[in-house]
């Protein structure tokens, strides 16, 4: 397996929150989900490593869904 980056994880979850946001789901939902599916690409253990090795990430995850879709948030 490529080593997961939080560029790659970001960009994952940012466009899976978006898609579910598009399609009405809640904020907090959305979230949650986007951070299963996640997990279940990319394994728990690779997943919570990157969060755990990541430094400003809520700035950086916030960028990416800005990115992806600025309405959403």
């Amino acid at each position: 397996m490529v080593e997961l980056t939080l560029a790659t994880l970001l960009t994952t979850v940012a466009a899976d929150f978006c898609k579910m946001r598009n399609e009405g789901t809640p904020v907090l939902e959305s979230v949650l989900l986007a951070y299963s599916n996640a997990n279940d690409q990319y394994g728990g253990e690779n997943v919570r490593g990157v969060i755990r090795g990541s430094f400003s990430l809520e700035a950086q995850a916030i960028g990416f869904v800005v990115k992806e879709c600025p309405d959403k948030l």
